[in-house]
Formats: structure tokens, C-alpha cells, sequence
């Protein structure tokens, strides 16, 4: 899996592509007027008016989509690599989970980097700490 932006993207989608990234231990790729490439899995920050709004998903020919609303800015630092899990109730968060291509968990995480999906919202927690927020 790879993170990316649009083409000509904005400062903040450009900032939550690399924080996407860093969190979820994936690569980041400055698009430019790259193609993207069928055989890999893609996470394309999009945006409405210079204001990250979604991510778009494209892998094998298939694109899906997820609608968002950033409700607290990615802080600019690099984490560890370390694999998340997504934990929350089955009916929101086994989506969230198969968009990410992440494990599930259903009671709270031991783990140390967790996605945490409630009341229509993605939690990014690191160690405890709240990293950034999507309103879904």
C-alpha cells in the first residue's frame, strides 16, 4: 500500500497524506503527474477547495471511496514503524478495517497504535495519545 495526493494537491492534504502514511508504516509518494500504477494498492488523499475531504482507495481496478472531515490536524512527526489495528464496534469498524487492510479488534487494544472507530469517527492513537481525527 502506498499514500498519495492529487496532482497538484494543497499544504493539508500534502501534511495528512504524510501523517496517514507515517501512521499506518506505509510509504508516501509525491504524485506529481505520476500515474498509479494497477498492480499496487493506493490511498489517494482528495480534497474540495484545498481541504482534505476523502480518501480514495484504488487497487486491481477497483476504486472506493471514504467521505471525511479532518476534526484535528496530523502533528508534523515521524512515528516508529509499527503496524496498527482498528478496534470499536463491528458494525462501524470492520469497514474502516477492510478499507485500511488492517486487523480487527473487537474489545479495547493492547497495541500501541490503534485506529479507534466511535460515533463517526477514526481516532489515530499512538501510545495513548490522540495523533489526529476524521469525522466520517
Amino acid at each position: 500500500m502506498l499514500v498519495t495526493t492529487s496532482r497538484d494537491p494543497s499544504a493539508k492534504a500534502r501534511r495528512l497524506g504524510k501523517a496517514l502514511a507515517s501512521f499506518l508504516s506505509v510509504p508516501y509518494a509525491n504524485r506529481g503527474k505520476q500515474s498509479l500504477i494497477e498492480d499496487e494498492t493506493w490511498l489517494v488523499v482528495v480534497e474540495d477547495h484545498g481541504n482534505p475531504r476523502g480518501l480514495v482507495k484504488r487497487s486491481h481496478g477497483k476504486e472506493e471511496q471514504m467521505a471525511f472531515k479532518v476534526a484535528q490536524e496530523p502533528p508534523m512527526v515521524r512515528l516508529k514503524r509499527r503496524r496498527p489495528v482498528v478496534t470499536g464496534a463491528e458494525r462501524d469498524a470492520l469497514p474502516v478495517a477492510r478499507f485500511f487492510e488492517l486487523d480487527w479488534r473487537e474489545g479495547p487494544a493492547s497495541e500501541l497504535r490503534t485506529l479507534l472507530v466511535a460515533f463517526g469517527q477514526i481516532d489515530f492513537v499512538d501510545e495513548g495519545i490522540v495523533r489526529f481525527r476524521l469525522k466520517i
